[in-house]
């Protein structure tokens, strides 16, 4: 009697069995893997989203650097700019006090502080500039000539980063408010920006001086 034959790798582990089974089981419970597939979807796009709620906030935060850098600038030129007033015009006092103690303030300050006691300065800066029509030699001379060329360049520029800025802030802002923007912002914690308006006026800081003789 011959021997019976071992049984195949098939047969034994029962794997059309198995695979009948298994096929059986995807197609009773198919909304599992619509759940699964939904649910790496959500995934995929709430780490896209926060992914990209972190580049604009990094982008938010490297331009309102720049722009500080160029205030910073800003604050060295206006201290030239009074000590050459205070030469031609130092019983003006009080407007040369105006725009000591406004630069004062805003390199104190940070954040929207910052943003409103540089709008403080500016505006002292035109009330010095229009102080100065009544100082003919201070008017001629070459250093406060200079002084105010350059002023009004460093003004060009920090209008340009305040207009990169406030774009950086909208971009943000408007990621924030959508959905899912502001589940992701809340639960990391990216907080919104303020726009940056300095609000000087630019003609009066490049108008040159009008002198009456």
């Amino acid at each position: 009697m011959k021997p019976a034959p071992e049984p195949s790798f098939a047969e034994a582990t029962d794997l059309s069995e198995r695979l009948i089974n298994a096929t059986n089981f995807i197609l009773d419970h198919w909304w599992l893997w619509l759940l699964v597939v939904v649910a790496w979807w959500l995934f995929v796009h709430l780490r896209a989203q926060h992914a990209l709620l972190g580049s604009l906030d990094e982008r938010c935060e490297a331009a309102f650097a720049d722009i500080d850098a160029l205030l910073a600038e800003r604050h060295a030129l206006i201290g030239n700019l009074v000590e050459t007033v205070k030469g031609f015009a130092v019983q003006e006092h009080k407007v040369l006090k105006d725009v000591i103690d406004a630069r004062a303030r805003a390199m104190s300050s940070a954040g929207s502080a910052k943003m409103e006691a540089e709008t403080q300065v500016g505006q002292s800066l035109i009330s010095l500039f229009a102080v100065t029509e009544n100082y003919p030699d201070l008017a001629s001379s070459t250093h406060f000539g200079e002084l105010r060329a350059e002023l009004t360049r460093m003004e060009d520029r920090i209008t340009a980063g305040r207009r990169f800025y406030n774009l950086s802030v909208e971009e943000l802002n408007a990621v924030r408010r959508a959905f899912p923007g502001n589940v992701v912002a809340r639960v990391a914690t990216i907080g919104s920006h303020d726009k940056f308006t300095l609000g000087e006026r630019r003609a009066e800081f490049a108008e040159p001086v009008k002198v009456g003789f």
